[in-house]
């Protein structure tokens, strides 16, 4: 018996259309772009000055040894967001670090924060400011250049009488004053600068040796002082407290000796 077999042209063109949903459904969905997160806010911020040298306007300090500076971050009135920073320097090290009166901190838009750096000498380095990282650090060039100076080849020297020994050994203010009163009295120290200075106790036994260095460390003390208050040892050194033996009548006197920078 023959069998013929009949296509239902209708049933077969469902099919198809079927067929084709599906892979329209497919390359629809294949392409829908992924989650888009929103671009982040803009940023923008800047420091002034962008440079500094030890005779800047925004710079002082009692000496090349102990500067300090200022400087300004501002972040831009169209910024679009809040703005954490951080301060560094590549200058200084562990034992004197480079001092920064803040540190850290948020600006807002259109914000700007003074800030004042200091305890560091007179070298070429920078001060670097840092923000989120997707944003530039602020950088300010630092360019100092100590001057070519000399001692001069001899020593002078001058003599201080302490009145209250065991008043300087434990810091009386007021024989303090006697003694910055007398160092301000030497004339050779008029309008001049001291580059190094040595101090001696006088020790008339072995018994008054300790109390001699102990009166020399006192005056050095006091020498540094004057020195931070802008009188002749502003850029000074000091050797270690000495003794004279022998030699004194009495262990009330003082010996300073001093190398002057030459002018």
């Amino acid at each position: 018996m023959q069998r013929f077999q009949v296509r239902d042209t209708v049933l077969l063109s469902g099919w198809l259309f079927a067929d084709l949903l599906l892979g329209l459904a497919i390359i629809f969905f294949v392409s829908l772009p992924g989650s888009q997160q929103p671009p982040p806010p803009i940023l923008k911020w800047q420091v002034t000055p962008t440079s500094l040298t030890q005779t800047s306007h925004q710079c002082a300090g009692p000496s090349l040894t102990a500067l300090h500076c200022t400087v300004v971050i501002s972040e831009s009135a169209d910024s679009q967001a809040s703005l954490p920073w951080t301060a560094s320097s590549d200058m200084g090290d562990a034992s004197n670090p480079v001092t920064f009166s803040q540190s850290s901190g948020t600006l807002q838009p259109g914000q700007s924060v003074t800030i004042t750096i200091s305890t560091f000498p007179c070298q070429n380095g920078s001060f670097i400011f840092t923000g989120p990282s997707r944003i530039s650090p602020l950088i300010v060039l630092m360019h100092c250049t100590l001057p070519s100076i000399r001692l001069e080849r001899a020593y002078k020297h001058f003599n201080l009488n302490v009145k209250d020994i065991p008043g300087l050994l434990n810091n009386s203010q007021a024989e303090i004053n006697d003694i910055k009163q007398q160092v301000r009295g030497q004339s050779l120290l008029k309008n001049r600068r001291v580059g190094l200075a040595l101090v001696y106790g006088e020790a008339r036994n072995d018994g008054e040796i300790s109390q001699a260095v102990s009166i020399a460390s006192a005056v050095y003390n006091i020498l540094r002082q004057l020195g931070n208050e802008g009188f002749a040892f502003e850029d000074a050194s000091y050797f270690d407290p000495l003794f004279i033996f022998g030699s004194a009548e009495s262990p009330n006197q003082v010996v300073v000796d001093v190398y002057l920078f030459t002018q």
